[in-house]
């Protein structure tokens, strides 16, 4: 710690540690569920359409060729809703091609 920096906020118990690290593996666990509902949902299209990231309720694809990019924007709302299926909260609400 530098001089006339606060101090750092220490825990004082397992489960105060638990406690800030608790949406780490709730997220782990929704974006394992994501890549493997994603691969199973587009099929042999999943060469073409790339799960690049996702940040908030924004999935961003990122995609190959023109024609592919084309038929993901037809799919778009589809996608979206059968997504969301697999959750137990609906989390993603837009998908932007990259």
């Amino acid at each position: 710690m530098k001089l006339g920096q606060p101090a750092k906020k220490q825990w004082r118990s397992s489960q105060e540690l638990l406690s800030t690290r608790a949406t780490l593996p709730r997220t782990l666990n929704r974006l394992m569920v994501l890549d493997y509902v994603w691969k199973e949902l587009v099929g042999p299209k999943a060469r073409f359409w790339v799960l690049h990231a996702v940040k908030k309720d924004t999935l961003y694809v990122a995609v190959k060729i023109s024609v592919a990019k084309n038929e993901l924007v037809g799919h778009r709302r589809r996608l979206i809703s059968e997504l969301n299926k697999h959750f137990d909260t609906p989390w993603i609400k837009h998908i932007e091609i990259i």
